[in-house]
C-alpha cells in the first residue's frame, strides 16, 4: 500500500492505532501520531459485540480546515481492550468521561483515551452526559441523574436524584438541570433539578417521547420530542420561568454560536421526507443545506468554530460515517469511517 497518509503530514510513529479506509487505499492499521485531540466520537457498537469505540478525529493542524480527518480508535489503542459500548462522552478539563449503557459503567480517560478510572454501576445503565463549570451530570435508566466530580478519584459520585422513567439527554441552564424523561417512548415530561440542592423541583409537560436531544443556549433549553418516530418536534424551555414553547420539526439539533442558530436534521424513521437546515434563532429564517450522499443521517454536532459534523448510520453491519461541513454547510470531507453505531461527536475547549 502506498503510504498516502504521509502526504497528509501525519508521521507514522505513535502508539495510537488508526483505521483508515476509503477508496484511495486499503483498510489496514497504521500508527500515526495524534496531532490534535479536540474532536471525539462515541460509538455504541453492535449489541453484545464489544465493538463500541471512543475515537478521535485527527488531522494535520497546519492544514485546517481542509486537511482530511483520520479516525483513531483511541480507547482500544491506549488500553489494549474494547470499551464495550460507548453511549456518550464529554470532555471535562483534561479528562474524557464516557457512559456505557449495556456495560453499566462510567469511565474517566485522559485526553488521549487512556483509562484513569472505571466506575462500575450494577443495574444503573448510564446514558447521556452534560456539565457545568464544576460537575458532570449523567442520566441513567434506573431513573436517576447523577452528579459527578471526575477529579475526585476516591469519591467521584457526589450525589444522585430520582427524576423519572428512563431519563435520557439533559442540559444545564440558569442553575437548573433539565432532563428528558422518555418513559421508553411513552413519557412526555422534562424533570427540573436544582443543581445546588440536587433536588427535583418540578416536572414540565412536553411532547411525547423527549429523547436524545437536549441543549442549553444561555437561559434557553432546546430539546426534541420524537413522538412515535413518525415526526419530531423541537421545543424550547425558558429557564427563567420554565415556560415551554413549540418551535418547528427536527429530529437532531446542535447550536452554532458562530451563526446564533440551530443546525438541524429532520430524519425520522417513518418519514421519507428528510431535511438538513440552519434555523436562525433571532429571525426564524431557515436555510436549506445539501444532503447529497447522506443516506440515514442520525445526529448533527457543531464545534466551537461553527463547523458542522453529521453522523450517517446507513447500516448496522458497517461502520458509521461522518460528514464534515463548513459553518455555511459546504461539504469539506465526507464518508469518514468511524466506529459502529456512532452516537455523538464532542469537542474540547
Amino acid at each position: 500500500m502506498k503510504k498516502k497518509l504521509l502526504s497528509l503530514g501525519i508521521i507514522l510513529v505513535s502508539a495510537l492505532t488508526f483505521t483508515a479506509c476509503n477508496d484511495d487505499y486499503d483498510c489496514e492499521d497504521v500508527q500515526p501520531s495524534v496531532s490534535n485531540s479536540d474532536v471525539y466520537v462515541s460509538c455504541a457498537g453492535n449489541w453484545n459485540a464489544n465493538d463500541g469505540t471512543v475515537g478521535i478525529l485527527d488531522y494535520d493542524l497546519n492544514k485546517r480546515p481542509t486537511a482530511p480527518y483520520v479516525f483513531s480508535n483511541a480507547y482500544k489503542s491506549q488500553n489494549g481492550i474494547g470499551i464495550g459500548d460507548a453511549q456518550d462522552l464529554i470532555v471535562f478539563g483534561n479528562k474524557i468521561i464516557v457512559t456505557s449503557t449495556t456495560s453499566s459503567k462510567v469511565e474517566v480517560l485522559n485526553r488521549q483515551g487512556k483509562k484513569e478510572l472505571t466506575i462500575k454501576l450494577h443495574n444503573v445503565s448510564p446514558r447521556y452526559l452534560t456539565k457545568d463549570g464544576n460537575f458532570v451530570y449523567f442520566s441513567a435508566y434506573n431513573g436517576k441523574v447523577y452528579k459527578m466530580d471526575p477529579n475526585n478519584t476516591q469519591k467521584p459520585l457526589v450525589d444522585s436524584v430520582e427524576v423519572g422513567d428512563h431519563p435520557e439527554a439533559l442540559s444545564v441552564a440558569n442553575g437548573k438541570l433539565y432532563t428528558n424523561i422518555s418513559g421508553y417512548g411513552k413519557g412526555s415530561t422534562i424533570a427540573v433539578v436544582d443543581c445546588n440542592s440536587f433536588k427535583k423541583t418540578k416536572t414540565l409537560t412536553v411532547g411525547l417521547n423527549p429523547y436524545s436531544q437536549n441543549i442549553s443556549v444561555d437561559n434557553d433549553v432546546y430539546f426534541v420530542s420524537m413522538f412515535d418516530h413518525k415526526t419530531a418536534l423541537v421545543q424550547k424551555i425558558n429557564a427563567k420561568n420554565d415556560k415551554v414553547t413549540n418551535l418547528f420539526k427536527a429530529s437532531s439539533i446542535a447550536y452554532s454560536a458562530k451563526k446564533n442558530a440551530l443546525v438541524c436534521l429532520y430524519a425520522t424513521y417513518y418519514d421519507k421526507n428528510k431535511r438538513f437546515f440552519i434555523h436562525d434563532l433571532a429571525t426564524g429564517k431557515e436555510t436549506e443545506l445539501d444532503m447529497t450522499d447522506l443516506k440515514s443521517p442520525q445526529q448533527v454536532n457543531v464545534d466551537h468554530y461553527g463547523n458542522i459534523y453529521v453522523i450517517d448510520n446507513p447500516s448496522y453491519t458497517a461502520p458509521s460515517e461522518v460528514f464534515y461541513y463548513s459553518p455555511e454547510g459546504k461539504l469539506i470531507q465526507g464518508h469518514i469511517q468511524v466506529g459502529y453505531y456512532a452516537q455523538n461527536i464532542r469537542f474540547a475547549n
